[in-house]
């Protein structure tokens, strides 16, 4: 028998992936509301936002990555990504640099499994 999981945004907190040190302050470069695990439901759901003007350098993951642009905008290379686009990537695509635009971006992440990063 299949089974229903639920997460009320309300109840996750923001946990800060990456971190940035300037002017004697520490602030967040990228931050995720973890929703689902592989574990527990077989993918990985997340909101994820960086930064304004955060880089990520190229990479790629093990698994089938797709991305739901709902806030700001963010380049991959030299395409630019804003509200209301989505972007399907294949497992072992190396991808890359990530820039957040000048506002930051928030995208929803979805990973159809575990993802394990790899750098390029």
């Amino acid at each position: 028998m299949g089974a229903i999981h639920t997460r009320r945004g309300d109840t996750i907190g923001w946990e800060e992936n990456r971190t940035a040190t300037g002017s004697g302050k520490t602030a967040w470069g990228v931050r995720t509301k973890p929703y689902f695990e592989p574990a527990e439901t077989g993918m990985m759901l997340r909101v994820v936002e960086y930064a304004p003007q955060w880089i990520v350098e190229a990479h790629s993951h093990a698994a089938r990555e797709l991305v739901y642009i709902l806030d700001g905008e963010v380049s991959i290379g030299e395409e630019r990504f804003g509200p209301g686009d989505a972007i399907q990537i294949e497992p072992n695509t190396v991808y890359g640099p990530l820039q957040a635009g000048p506002q930051g971006v928030r995208f929803i992440l979805m990973f159809t499994g575990a993802p394990g990063m790899k750098s390029a």
